[in-house]
């Protein structure tokens, strides 16, 4: 009646063999690390072309052919066999006739590599003729700068100079404006006073012409009023004598 429940433990052979499979991988990714490190650099021979196989015999399967003088690391030798394995430069691993390789590149190779050093240094003089030519074109370019740099710098000083000139002037200028100014306010000054001085006479003649036309007119008056009472005595003593 009860259902018996799958236990969810993994098995114990399970459990041993995992630390078994992960020291292999190590150990594997070591011994490839081991191989990589350890390769040497090899060159096919210039004898022809070779093919390079899958395994270490004629039966296996030709992956590709490698041409003379191609560049090879060599990654293991196994002297029974004659064979070893290799890499090509593209990352292609196969097997390959040990006695195929050499230690040097091929004379082809070496030869063409020397035609072609011959050829850059035969062009050496001319690249170096046109680099001195390129340099005395910058050398000459830089002359003509400097001299266009040091004929600005003399009118650049003659144009300080004229400005300290100016600079001069304008604050003999501003000193002269300053006294002329302070000489006019004192005219101004001068001139008010003398204005006003010249009212005060003005007054003081007007207040004495006044007076004295006031003296004349009462003189007058009094005068009149004199005659006039001596005009009237006069006649009326003249009327008696009618009388």
């Amino acid at each position: 009646m009860f259902k018996r429940v799958a236990s969810c433990h993994p098995a114990p052979h399970r459990r041993q063999w995992a630390p078994k499979l992960i020291r292999a991988l190590i150990a594997v990714g070591l011994l490839g690390a081991a191989l990589v490190a350890t390769a040497d650099t090899a060159y096919v021979t210039d004898q022809g072309e070779f093919n390079l196989r899958s395994g270490e015999s004629t039966s296996h399967k030709i992956i590709r052919v490698l041409p003379s003088g191609a560049s090879v690391q060599v990654l293991s030798k196994d002297r029974e066999t004659g064979y070893s394995r290799v890499r090509t430069e593209d990352g292609t691993t196969g097997f390959l006739l040990t006695r195929y390789l050499q230690d040097d590149p091929a004379a082809r190779v070496q030869l063409a590599e020397t035609r072609a050093r011959l050829d850059e240094l035969q062009q050496e003089p001319d690249q170096l003729a046109a680099k001195l030519s390129r340099i005395e074109e910058e050398h000459q370019a830089l002359q003509q700068e400097h001299q266009t740099v040091s004929e600005r710098n003399i009118e650049l000083e003659e144009a300080l100079a004229v400005f300290e000139h100016t600079s001069e002037n304008i604050v003999n200028i501003n000193e002269e404006r300053n006294q002329l100014q302070k000489d006019v306010a004192k005219l101004t000054r001068t001139v008010g006073e003398l204005e006003q001085e010249n009212l005060d006479l003005r007054s003081g003649d007007d207040r004495r012409w006044f007076l004295t036309g006031a003296g004349v007119a009462g003189g007058g008056l009094i005068i009149g009023l004199f005659l006039a009472s001596a005009g009237i005595g006069r006649r009326r003593s003249g009327s008696r004598d009618l009388f």
